[in-house]
C-alpha cells in the first residue's frame, strides 16, 4: 500500500467488513458438548460489531424539522463518544474472558461473568407473570452455577473477602479497566487519556458540556465525532488480530483478505511500545 493515505472513515469501512467476515466464519460451526459457553465469544463479538457500526452511524447528520418549519441539523458527537467507550469496554471484557492459554481459567472467568449477569437479573423487581417466570428460571441457573464456581481451584486465588464478593455477583474483583486494557495491548497513558475523556461524556462531565456548547458548526461536531471513531478503529484492529488468534476459521479469513485490508489492520493495531514515545517527557 505504498503511497496510501490513511483516512479514519475509509479505514473503518474497510476493517468493519473484515471483522464481519471473521465473525460470520464462526457461524454454524458445531460445538462440542460441554463447550457451549465458548459460543459467548461469538455473541460478544457480534455485540461489539453492532456498537462499532452505531458509532460510525453517529457521524451522519441528523436534521429535526420543527412544527413551524425550522430546520435543526446536527451531528451527535456526544453519543458517538459514549458508544466508543462501550466499544472499548466490550473488547476488554471479551479479551479478559477468552484470551488465555489456560482453558479452565477461561471457563472460570466466563462463569463468574455469567453469574454476575444472572445476579443482576435477580435484583430486578418483576411486575408481570412473564417477568416472575424469568426470575424463577434465573434462580435455578444461579443455583446450578454457584457450586461449580465454589469448587473451582481458581477461586482459591482470591482472598476470602474477594471470593465472597465474587460469589455475590461482583465479577470485577481485583480488576480495573486500565489494568485489563494494558493486558489487552493498549498503551496505558493512551488508554487513560482516551478512556477518561470518553467516560466524561458518559457521566456528563463539565468538559463534555463545554464541548457541546462550543461545537456549534457541523464541521466542528463532525471533527469531535471522528475523534471517537478513531478510537473505534483501533479497537477493530485489536479485535481482528485477537480473534484470529482465538479461532482458526477467523485466522484463515484474515489471511484470505485483500492485502490492502490486512495492511490497514496492521497499521491500526499499534501496540503499547509503539506509542511510548508520544508520552515521553
Amino acid at each position: 500500500m505504498s503511497g496510501y493515505v490513511h483516512d479514519v472513515l475509509r479505514d473503518f469501512d474497510a476493517l468493519i467488513g473484515l471483522m464481519l467476515d471473521m465473525i460470520q466464519a464462526q457461524a454454524g460451526l458445531s460445538i462440542e458438548p460441554g463447550e457451549e459457553w465458548t459460543n459467548d465469544a461469538q455473541i460478544l463479538a457480534t455485540k461489539l460489531f453492532k456498537q462499532l457500526c452505531s458509532t460510525r452511524a453517529m457521524l451522519s447528520e441528523t436534521e429535526i424539522l420543527t412544527h413551524d418549519g425550522q430546520r435543526f441539523p446536527f451531528i451527535d458527537h456526544s453519543s458517538a463518544t459514549i458508544l466508543a467507550r462501550a466499544c472499548i469496554e466490550s473488547y476488554i471484557v471479551l479479551h479478559w474472558i477468552f484470551q488465555n492459554e489456560d482453558k479452565q481459567l477461561r471457563h472460570f472467568r466466563h462463569s463468574v461473568w455469567r453469574l454476575a449477569g444472572l445476579m443482576d437479573r435477580l435484583s430486578i423487581h418483576p411486575s408481570t407473570d412473564e417477568g416472575r417466570a424469568k426470575v424463577a428460571e434465573t434462580e435455578v441457573q444461579v443455583a446450578e452455577l454457584l457450586p461449580l464456581i465454589e469448587r473451582s481451584p481458581y477461586l482459591q486465588r482470591y482472598t476470602p473477602k474477594q471470593a465472597n464478593r465474587l460469589l455475590k455477583g461482583d465479577w470485577r474483583v481485583d480488576w480495573s479497566w486500565t489494568d485489563e486494557a494494558v493486558r489487552a495491548g493498549f498503551n496505558k497513558k493512551y488508554f487513560e487519556n482516551v478512556y477518561g475523556h470518553l467516560c466524561g461524556y458518559a457521566h456528563s462531565s463539565y468538559i463534555s458540556s463545554m464541548q457541546i456548547a462550543q461545537a456549534q458548526q457541523l464541521e466542528q461536531q463532525y471533527m469531535l465525532a471522528e475523534g471517537s471513531l478513531q478510537a473505534a478503529v483501533h479497537v477493530i484492529a485489536r479485535f481482528i488480530h485477537f480473534y484470529a488468534d482465538l479461532f482458526p476459521t477467523a485466522r484463515e479469513t484474515l489471511k484470505s483478505a485483500p492485502e490492502g485490508v490486512q495492511a490497514i489492520s496492521r497499521y491500526w493495531n499499534f501496540g503499547s511500545k509503539e506509542m511510548d514515545h508520544l508520552f515521553d517527557k
